[in-house]
């Protein structure tokens, strides 16, 4: 799970307080998972989504069970343009490269989960998944095997010069990856080459101030 999920341990026997984080502990060996909430903000670590271990203490079993609680920031696209243009809509709303991974599997992978969930607000990742309304989707880009990966990257604005300098831009054209494998650590160098460089993130709503409150030459009149 190295570089997917960061893993330790606690020694109950060891002096000194148990970190709030971890809960109650009622035996040992206990095993638990902590994964942050789904629109949890960015560096935030005080609402987290826990999870305690109950079947069997073999590695096949845990990793199975980490990779099914792998936050997942993946969009899909099954229903072909109506999808896909949802998909685009919310990339442009927010100025984000789009990622499209065609795939042949009907559930989400957990290397998915991770890539989409890494460059979460960097880049919208989606998956168009083999369905009979995506065909027109892999016609319209020529995607013929299985999987495949294109990337649509932003022009860079004039004023993030630095940023600029680092992205390559297609003008509009997909790119196609062409490494050998899908494996994670080529498509992670893949996907940075033109995910943002700083996250976006959504603007705060604006609470509404009261009405201010009638001076005291106000009142008299009334």
């Amino acid at each position: 799970m190295k570089g997917t999920a960061k893993i330790a341990y606690w020694d109950t026997e060891q002096q000194g307080a148990r970190p709030p984080l971890l809960g109650e502990i009622k035996g040992t060996p206990t095993i638990r998972l902590y994964k942050p909430k789904k629109k949890q903000r960015p560096g935030s670590s005080k609402e987290k989504v826990v999870v305690d271990y109950n079947y069997e203490r073999k590695a096949k079993d845990m990793k199975r069970f980490v990779d099914e609680h792998i936050p997942n920031a993946a969009e899909k696209i099954v229903n072909g343009k109506k999808d896909l243009d949802a998909f685009n809509d919310k990339a442009a709303k927010y100025g984000l490269p789009r990622a499209l991974l065609f795939t042949s599997k009907s559930e989400t992978m957990p290397l998915t989960k991770y890539l989409s969930t890494d460059f979460r607000r960097k880049l919208l990742y989606a998956e168009v998944m083999p369905t009979k309304k995506n065909k027109d989707i892999m016609d319209k880009y020529g995607i013929t095997e299985l999987p495949a990966l294109l990337i649509f990257p932003v022009t860079p604005v004039e004023e993030d010069v630095e940023s600029a300098a680092d992205s390559p831009v297609s003008n509009g054209e997909p790119i196609r990856y062409e490494g050998d494998g899908f494996t994670k650590n080529k498509l992670h160098s893949f996907l940075s080459k033109y995910a943002l460089k700083k996250i976006i993130l959504p603007a705060e709503k604006k609470k509404e101030e009261p009405p201010p409150k009638p001076s005291s030459k106000v009142k008299e009149e009334l």
